[in-house]
């Protein structure tokens, strides 16, 4: 069972609760690519304009923050060979630049300072953990709280705007109960199309999405209870990584049970360290408690063996994953 909750996870649970279960409970982890991979140096650049005096925040420095961001990250395991040739990551560079143009065309940096960047936001909601990062806090000018998203796709028709603001509600429900100041606007800046959405909200805007995320909660601790994550099947499903082995989309699909009980024995023995790291002594921890006669060591190397396992079993998988 997960401990925390992030907004991201939430929707993806409510989109399909077996890429939920793929990404959260087998851990079978989608690798980074190149939308991804834009959409993080962009941020990335975006939030490292705002450290520029006003009079630098320009697009020609814009443009090299973007640069320098892909050149710290570009030689990682997670993004290398990213790229089959160099004219490709070119012209995926080239792409990245066109979606900073676009948001210099919609919003002044010299003409404000974000109240804070990157922020974690945590808070508990009954026995939720909800957690995650807002991309930026600013205050108008009648000093009220701003929270504001960067998203480098495209926005929908503004007849369809409202859901997508389910998370940063989410955001302004912790902001509120941290700060306790209610936010006053929510703020979507899309970047491939250059467009702003905004929403104003009230108490009864956060009273329903406090309700709506504790129904999820519910749904989530029920289908590990059950061990019953269903797949749905609904417009997101051709860019899904995990389409190849879906049983909507297979009929033999892997089983993927063996996975799941690995990682929850994984997640005890990391706890069991936990209790035994809090003593400075081996020796001081009651003998009679459930890890008395455990040894720290044997621990690790049985968690050392799980794993193998687990990558052994991620392999066979992956392979059906990259087809």
């Amino acid at each position: 069972m997960i401990k925390n909750l992030s907004p991201s996870r939430a929707s993806q649970f409510k989109t399909c609760p077996k890429q939920f279960k793929f990404a959260n409970v087998d851990k079978l982890k989608e690798p980074t690519n190149e939308v991804q991979a834009k959409g993080t140096t962009v941020h990335q650049a975006l939030e490292d304009l705002f450290d520029l005096p006003k009079e630098d925040r320009n697009i020609e420095k814009l443009h090299n923050l973007f640069r320098e961001a892909w050149t710290k990250v570009r030689g990682t395991d997670e993004h290398h060979n990213l790229f089959s040739s160099v004219e490709e990551e070119r012209e995926w560079g080239v792409d990245g630049l066109k979606l900073l143009n676009n948001y210099i065309t919609i919003e002044d940096p010299t003409s404000f300072d974000p109240l804070e960047r990157e922020r974690w936001v945590r808070g508990s909601i009954e026995d939720l953990n909800l957690r995650g990062i807002l991309d930026r806090m600013d205050r108008n000018e009648k000093g009220e709280l701003i929270i504001v998203d960067y998203k480098s796709g495209k926005a929908p028709m503004a007849k369809y705007k409202e859901p997508r603001f389910f998370a940063l509600k989410l955001y302004a429900l912790l902001i509120k109960e941290e700060l306790g100041e209610m936010p006053a606007e929510l703020k979507l800046i899309y970047l491939k199309n250059s467009t702003i959405h905004t929403l104003k909200i009230k108490e009864e805007d956060l009273i329903e999405s406090k309700k709506e995320i504790l129904e999820i909660w519910e749904n989530i601790k029920k289908a590990y209870e059950n061990d019953d994550f269903p797949a749905i099947k609904n417009t997101l499903c051709d860019w899904c990584y995990y389409k190849p082995i879906c049983p909507v989309f297979n009929d033999n699909p892997p089983d993927t049970e063996e996975l799941r009980m690995i990682n929850e024995s994984i997640s005890d023995l990391e706890e069991e360290i936990e209790v035994l790291d809090m003593f400075k002594n081996e020796n001081e921890v009651p003998k009679e408690s459930p890890i008395g006669s455990k040894d720290k060591e044997q621990i690790k190397n049985q968690i050392s063996k799980l794993e193998d396992q687990k990558n052994n079993i991620q392999a066979e998988i992956e392979e059906l994953l990259r087809k």
